[in-house]
This record gives C-alpha cells, structure tokens and sequence, in this order.
C-alpha cells in the first residue's frame, strides 16, 4: 500500500514539474564570452507567464548580452535556453521568431518608416510576399490597443520617445510571441512615459500571458513593476527572486558598490542611495 502511494506521489510531483515547465522560460548554465573576454558565467534563472522578469546589474555586467543568447542572436558558449521543455537554439529562425519579440534600444530614432509599417513588419514571421488582410488586422488591433491608430501615418522619426518605444513594443507583438524581451525599455524616457511603459509591460503580461523579460537600470522601477528580479554580477545571477527580496542593501552593495537604505512610503518600497 506505501508503496502505491508513493507511486502515486512521483506521479504528482512529475506532473507538477510538467505543468511548472509548461509555464516557463528556463535559463540553465549560460555562458557567454566575447573572445578571451568571460561576459556571462553559468547563469541560470526561470521566468514565468504573466509576470515580469527585471534583469538588473551595472553597466557591462551582461545584461543586454544575456538577452541576445535567450533569442538566440548570440550563442551561448555553454548552457542552454528552454521555452516550454524545448531547447529554442535547436528551432528554425522562423519558430524562434514566434516566440520571441525583441525590443532592443531605441534604434529608429532616424528611421523614414511609418508607424503602421514599422508595426506590420513584426508579421514578417507570419507573412508571404505580401501581407494578408490578416496582418493588416493585427496591426490595426496593436495600434488601437497601444493607443497609436491616431499615428498610424506619422513617421517615427517625428515621434517622441514614449511614442517611439511604444511603436517597438507593437512591432515586437505583431509577431504573436510568447516572450517578450526589452532591453532598457525606458531610456531616454522621461518620468511620465518611464511609467506609462512599464504599466503597459505589466498589462501586457497580464492580459496576454506573456513571459516579459526587461533590462532594467531603474531599481525602483523594478520594486514598482517587476515580480521577479535577476541581479547580475560577476558574470553570474548573483541573485534571482522575488524583486523585493533581491533588492536590499546588503546585494546592492555588492552589486553596485554603493550604499543605500529601503524606504517604506505607503505599501510602497523605494531604493534610497546613501549620500
């Protein structure tokens, strides 16, 4: 009879494990190195649906790179990147396409397209040589969606920057991913559209059930938004938890070398740097 119960019991954990991978981006053992040059040491961390990942650290502790090997623009030296049980290296461009929308910084700053077109070309994946009424569909859906219909015909370099990157993120979900990757979603932003940005990632994940990874400078944007946090250092994950048991002094000191108390306005936590 126990030892009926305990089949029964692996049998509910290994379903539970099923259902927990189903559900996830699983980054296992990832290295990265720009020649000699060990960017990324065997860094490991699970994203899951519905929630967003901040990936934090300083300048140059791999961030923007780690995002590159998850989408598979770079590849890892070793490690692999699993999105629901498989291996997304293994997969054709266009698979991996479908399942990631990259948004990287702010690079159409110049650029002569329009809006709709710049949205429209994130159906790429999805298109033949001429878009479907389909495509033209979901583009006009993402720019009513994300409050663009009434620039549809404007140029992107006559937008502002919260225009601009919103324009991105409609690009980036024209292709129906799954993941969506953003690095520095709100640089260059100011307050207002740094905010404005990332409630529309957190509805977004919300609503669609997205897994959305963002490089993050801004540790209180990521104590107001993130779920979960990733604080890069060295190389590795030197932590990777709920956000706001990753932020405390004691990592950001070793993370960033600089001081800072954690302030409680409200239900409000807030990143306080010691002058």
């Amino acid at each position: 009879m126990s030892g009926m119960k305990g089949d029964r019991r692996m049998l509910e954990n290994d379903w539970a494990a099923s259902r927990e991978e189903l559900g996830c981006l699983a980054v296992e053992h990832l290295s990265f190195s720009y020649g000699k040059r060990a960017v990324l040491d065997k860094v490991s961390f699970r994203a899951r649906t519905g929630r967003i990942c901040a990936l934090l650290g300083t300048n140059g502790a791999g961030k923007s790179t780690l995002l590159k090997c998850i989408n598979g623009l770079l590849a890892p030296k070793d490690g692999r990147v699993l999105w629901r049980g498989m291996d997304t290296s293994e997969l054709p461009m266009g698979r991996r396409a479908a399942i990631y929308g990259y948004v990287p910084q702010d690079t159409e700053r110049g650029s002569a397209l329009g809006v709709m077109e710049t949205v429209l070309s994130g159906r790429l994946p999805h298109m033949g040589f001429r878009p479907s009424g389909e495509d033209l569909e979901k583009t006009e859906e993402i720019l009513k969606e994300l409050g663009l219909a009434d620039f549809a015909f404007r140029r992107m370099a006559d937008l502002s920057g919260g225009e601009r990157q919103r324009v991105l993120i409609g690009r980036a979900l024209a292709q129906d991913p799954e993941v969506l990757l953003l690095d520095e979603p709100t640089s260059s932003l100011d307050l207002r559209y740094q905010y404005a940005v990332m409630e529309l990632l957190r509805q977004l994940a919300r609503k669609k059930g997205l897994v959305v990874v963002a490089v993050l400078h801004d540790l209180n944007l990521a104590l107001d938004f993130a779920d979960q946090a990733v604080l890069l250092a060295g190389g590795k994950a030197a932590a990777d938890g709920a956000v706001e048991e990753v932020l405390v002094p004691e990592r950001i000191r070793e993370a960033y070398g600089m001081e800072t108390e954690i302030g409680i306005f409200g239900k409000r936590r807030v990143v306080l740097p010691v002058i």
